[in-house]
């Protein structure tokens, strides 16, 4: 079965059944689709978007956003399913699908180098690549660990819930967070568990790891802090809203969004309150930081440039479309421009400094 997202109910289905996975859960069912949302991810002065519509694009910066090739292209007769967010791995492209499990694309020619088959389930979250090796996760309820080049299975690890985020990589552990309330530690070289520890609620985004600790969040409201060794908590920040997306750590800083339309930031080490932005809808999307600056993405359609000290708004880009602009995604820094992918399909190259955009792309209305 395709997984999409009618255009007008954006992420209305989403949260719904993210509601309908904490009572139930979080376990996942094969006939409810996962939420989806457009996904960036940069080299070599070549972003590249897997949209909504199934497609994955790759543009060229220099050229405002002008497609260099699409998968499939634009005169195949193929289904388009590529809806997992992308991760460059050297010479490839890595990306997940709507039921064909996890392909490895050149990423100078959008051509099929391999494909791990996950039993027809989605593969959304963007696989975390170090050393050689992908680690990816999907709706199968298994991390798994793959050689880039050869797309050789090394390991697996099943979990008992849907997993919809990357894990994190610190010192040979692995962190998992997935939809069945736990975070896991597994040991990289063999993904042999070495602890879990239980939520509240589904843990659909990405850890982050530092300092000693691994920080997360839960559809339970709640931003957590263990011991990366041990997993024991040292200590859990209560917001009024889910924490669908990861968290930023920098320079003893946890920062992150709500569904309470706040980014917050909380010290690292005690979880204490520094400062909290409201932003005019829910924050899906993990803060990037970059030269100074941290940048939230809200579902109100804005880009919010933040000093990380204070939380004081230096600017906002406004997608400038009520319906369809929302802003899901993590935006991608790349020198002195931030480039942020739109519900609508479209893409836009920001200046860092002032919010000013430099171009906008719509590869979907393109032939």
């Amino acid at each position: 079965m395709k997984h999409r997202i009618p255009w007008g109910l954006g992420v209305l289905v989403p949260l719904l059944l993210a509601f309908l996975f904490v009572g139930a859960g979080c376990s996942g069912g094969s006939a409810t689709p996962p939420p989806i949302w457009p996904g960036l991810a940069y080299a070599d002065n070549v972003l590249y978007l897997a949209g909504l519509d199934g497609h994955v694009w790759a543009l060229d910066i220099g050229r405002g956003g002008q497609e260099l090739w699409r998968v499939p292209p634009a005169d195949s007769k193929e289904p388009a399913g590529f809806h997992g967010e992308p991760a460059v791995a050297g010479d490839l492209l890595l990306v997940g699908t709507s039921a064909q499990g996890l392909y490895a694309l050149d990423r100078a020619t959008g051509q099929t180098r391999w494909t791990i088959a996950t039993a027809n389930k989605a593969v959304l979250a963007r696989p975390l690549v170090s050393d050689g090796v992908a680690y990816f996760g999907g709706e199968d309820k298994k991390l798994r660990a793959v050689e880039v080049q050869s797309g050789r299975v090394l390991w697996e690890f099943p979990t008992e819930g849907w997993i919809w985020a990357s894990p994190a990589l610190a010192g040979g552990r692995l962190y998992l967070g997935a939809m069945d309330h736990r975070l896991y530690c597994l040991d990289a070289a063999s993904g042999q568990k070495l602890w879990q520890f239980e939520a509240g609620g589904a843990i659909a985004g990405t850890p982050a790891v530092g300092g000693g600790m691994v920080f997360f969040g839960s559809f339970d409201s709640s931003l957590y802090a263990l011991d990366a060794v041990s997993g024991e908590q040292r200590w859990s920040f209560k917001t009024e809203g889910w924490v669908w997306g990861g968290p930023l750590l920098h320079d003893g800083v946890v920062y992150f969004g709500a569904t309470d339309h706040n980014v917050y930031a909380l010290e690292a080490e005690t979880g204490s309150l520094r400062w909290k932005f409201t932003t005019g809808d829910l924050v899906r999307a993990t803060p990037l930081y970059h030269e100074g600056t941290l940048y939230a993405a809200s579902r109100d359609g804005r880009l919010y440039a933040l000093d990380p000290q204070t939380g004081q708004q230096k600017w906002s880009f406004f997608t400038d479309d009520p319906k369809a602009g929302q802003l899901l995604s993590e935006p991608v820094a790349a020198g002195d421009t931030i480039y942020v992918a739109i519900m609508n399909g479209r893409v836009a190259a920001l200046d860092a400094a002032s919010g000013a955009q430099r171009w906008l792309a719509n590869p979907a209305q393109t032939k």
